[in-house]
């Protein structure tokens, strides 16, 4: 058997086991109508929180420049007095500026998209 033949055999396996698993997934898509629901939600939810966040942080005053002034953020600010690092304002900060503080937010807006996808997943097998 030449190398040509082994990769084409290859290639036939790893079609079969890609096509059964797509069989299986839609199978279960069809089986669970609700969670596919719930599932396709929290992932819409999660990208649009993605794209939407450095914007809605710019916009209450997190900037790359720093906390613009007359802003939510400035306001918050000036009430909080010195700003510790690692505090939630500095966490948010950060992000506002593409800064580590980015990928916390990004962080928990996945956990609680996951989450809210559980919730809603979980609700629909046990309401009335």
């Amino acid at each position: 058997m030449g190398f040509l033949s082994k990769v084409v055999s290859i290639g036939r396996k790893v079609w079969k086991s890609v096509a059964g698993a797509a069989m299986r997934v839609r199978d279960w898509v069809l089986q669970h109508p609700r969670e596919t629901t719930a599932i396709v939600l929290a992932v819409i939810i999660g990208i649009v929180i993605v794209i939407a966040t450095p914007h809605i942080l710019s916009a209450v005053g997190f900037t790359v420049g720093g906390v613009a002034a007359g802003s939510v953020a400035a306001s918050i600010q000036s009430g909080i007095g010195l700003v510790t690092a690692g505090s939630t304002f500095a966490i948010l900060q950060s992000a506002g500026a593409g800064g580590t503080g980015l990928a916390v937010v990004y962080a928990i807006t996945a956990v609680v998209t996951a989450a809210g996808a559980v919730v809603a997943s979980l609700w629909s097998k046990f309401r009335p």
